[in-house]
């Protein structure tokens, strides 16, 4: 049987297209405002002075949960 490219990684890590679909926004939001704060923070070194790395932090938590979890079926 063919498998459907659109389902067929979200299905490797345990989602359907939908929950794949609304992790991965939730991903790059977070990505793009570090950037953003980064950019920032490049430019006036007093603002923003923990933001890049703190969400770093989170971004690894939440995917150290996601493979706990996922190991766990």
């Amino acid at each position: 049987m063919k498998q459907n490219i659109f389902t067929k990684h979200p299905k490797e890590v345990g989602m359907n297209y939908f929950e794949h679909f609304c992790f991965a926004l939730m991903l790059a939001r977070k990505m793009f405002f570090a950037i953003f704060a980064s950019l920032i923070h490049a430019i006036f070194p007093f603002l923003f002075t923990t933001y890049t790395s703190d969400t770093i932090k989170k971004l690894h938590d939440i995917f150290s949960n996601r493979l706990k979890n996922y190991n766990k079926n």
